[in-house]
């Protein structure tokens, strides 16, 4: 895409949905009525313990800016029946309908704007509702409703498993593994693109992906104009892209901000120098004399957490949110940052997201590949660790030094959250058969890590049609128990030269993958037809004795090959697996 083109005609789309903010009365404080009220419409009467409700609030008083808090401010006061409160912020939002005309999304704006709550219930029973409207710090109108909670089947939202620390898991107790990748954008068809991955991800058991709110697609606030003016045609397509993908049963990390916004120079791409167009620069009316002043400057961090409170009150409610990530690869722009005032930003805004956040969604952030900053990942206020890989080499093999290393230094989850064989693009030469894709896909079930490695390229992907990947590693786990909190890398003895071996073991149940050598990527990355793998062996060692159940699977397949009984004596079971191409992998429960 031709970056000023693509820029130019989103932008006319984003004044439409927009610039009727810029012409509100300026009468931002209205007279006190004692009979005013705030009217709340709820979208559901009964909702279930973990179903997203909608609330449209009528009767809130004009302002000037009805994105900054400071002038006029919605919250509602849920009061749980345990006793426990919430606050929930509002949110003003516009409306849009969408079309394709020829290859392009249009968005067409509907009314003038209303005022929404979003709502996520917690507990089942009788919940009391209290909305408020503030107008430069002063209570204005206030209304209030009652509702019963209905327990329901929905699992929650995704924590940090607290016992072993290693994986996720759901409020239910449900353990998350996340299989799935990176779609951090859209192209010129807008969220249609997103209608059509993700009815792919669900059909092959995808149930993660990643989106960025870059200005080519959700950004809301990183162009001249935009501070404090946020986009609402880009918030709808989040909106609308989240609800698509909660319904698709796929789990989203929202990165907030990219490293582009702090460049000046252009990239590889021969783009992504956005700074010049920051709203917080100097130059366009902001208070950041430098990019570090983002960082450090009272003024522009009072900005940030105000945007913080937007996409809070936006879309904190949604349960399929995984977690929010600051920034993509901050350190990318460190020619213009310094380490330690971007590691102190972290810890600030992220006391403040937490405390804005009712549902207490996991935080983290990234670095760029090679680049490992422990001070930053050690905050407290970061709930799990990531890594990107490009241009490496064994990708099981680096997967599983990372996820070892990682884990060791942090005792958090973490996961190959980016994954690529070239950053300068998809390169299906250097790996015609796709297997550093199914390697990386692969190896973060066998290694200790949260989620499989998350591959780049998306668009590529999908035209390729390579979901099989995924889809077959959702069968081979499917009803078992990856991600439960005892699971720890496996250790093995009197293992075959021609095989590397992973995997991750409890006491009564393990997940093996044996790779062939000759075909770690890149070895053997030409060779169109495996030499197959005969006689292959290897000793899971640290287990309970008795006997054992064996599944080999086939994973390009996604198919059983074969099930046996095996039985472990001494804390060791003898694995012999039949014969395979490049890779084979087994499911074995004690009996």
């Amino acid at each position: 895409m031709n970056d000023e083109e693509g820029i130019a005609d989103m932008r006319a789309s984003q004044l439409a949905c927009a610039a009727f903010l810029f012409f509100l009365p300026l009468n931002a404080v209205l007279a006190h009525d004692e009979e005013a009220k705030l009217g709340l419409s709820l979208s559901t009467e009964k909702p279930e313990v973990f179903e997203r409700v909608e609330i449209s609030v009528a009767g809130v008083p004009a302002s000037d800016n009805p994105f900054d808090p400071e002038s006029i401010a919605l919250d509602l006061e849920v009061t749980q029946p345990s006793g426990r409160k919430l606050r929930v912020p509002g949110y003003f939002q516009r409306d849009c309908d969408r079309k394709l005309e020829g290859d392009r999304e249009v968005l067409t704006p509907k009314g003038e704007g209303t005022w929404r709550i979003r709502w996520l219930p917690l507990e089942a029973g009788r919940h009391s509702l209290v909305a408020t409207a503030t107008v430069a710090g002063k209570l204005t109108v206030r209304g209030e409703t009652r509702i019963e909670v209905v327990p329901g089947t929905r699992h929650g939202l995704a924590r940090v498993e607290p016992e072993g620390k290693r994986y996720f898991r759901l409020d239910d107790g449900t353990p998350l593994f996340l299989n799935g990748l990176c779609s951090c954008w859209h192209g010129s068809r807008g969220t249609y693109d997103y209608d059509d991955w993700l009815a792919a991800y669900e059909k092959s058991g995808i149930n993660y992906m990643r989106i960025w709110m870059w200005h080519h697609a959700f950004g809301i606030e990183w162009d001249k104009g935009d501070k404090l003016r946020y986009r609402l045609d880009n918030a709808w397509r989040l909106d609308r892209v989240l609800e698509e993908a909660e319904r698709r049963g796929v789990y989203v990390m929202l990165c907030f901000d990219y490293h582009g916004v702090f460049e000046v120079k252009p990239d590889y791409w021969g783009s992504n120098n956005f700074w010049p167009r920051h709203p917080y620069n100097a130059a366009n009316g902001g208070p950041c004399q430098t990019q570090n002043d983002f960082f450090t400057n009272d003024e522009a961090k009072k900005l940030y957490a105000k945007r913080l409170r937007y996409m809070v009150a936006r879309w904190s409610a949604f349960p399929n949110i995984l977690g929010w990530e600051f920034f993509n690869e901050i350190d990318n722009e460190y020619a213009y940052l310094k380490h330690e005032d971007v590691v102190a930003w972290h810890g600030e805004m992220g006391r403040t997201l937490r405390s804005l956040d009712p549902f207490r969604h996991m935080i983290s952030s990234s670095f760029t590949g090679g680049s490992e900053r422990p001070d930053l990942f050690a905050l407290p206020e970061m709930d799990f660790a990531q890594y990107h890989s490009y241009n490496e080499k064994h990708p099981a093999q680096m997967t599983a030094e990372k996820t070892s290393r990682f884990f060791e230094k942090y005792h958090k989850p973490f996961f190959v959250s980016e994954y690529g064989t070239d950053w300068r693009g998809w390169k299906p030469d250097t790996d015609p058969h796709f297997r550093a894709l199914h390697q990386a896909v692969w190896s973060g079930a066998f290694t200790g890590a949260a989620g499989t490695g998350m591959t780049w390229w998306w668009e590529s992907i999908h035209t390729a049609d390579l979901y099989s990947h995924w889809s077959s590693l959702s069968g081979f786990l499917k009803g078992t128990g990856m991600g439960r909190c005892d699971l720890r890398p496996a250790k093995f003895a009197d293992v075959s030269e021609s095989v590397k071996p992973f995997g991750v073991a409890a006491a009564d149940e393990a997940f093996i993958w044996l790779l062939d050598r000759a075909y770690d990527w890149p070895e053997g990355a030409m060779e169109a037809s495996p030499s197959p793998a005969n006689g292959a062996k290897a000793t899971l060692t640290g287990i309970s004795d008795g006997a054992w159940s064996v599944e080999w699977w086939d994973t390009l397949a996604g198919k059983r090959l074969s099930t046996e009984e095996a039985t472990a004596s001494g804390g060791a079971l003898r694995l012999t697996p039949p014969a395979f191409q490049v890779d084979i992998a087994a499911h074995i429960k004690k009996l």
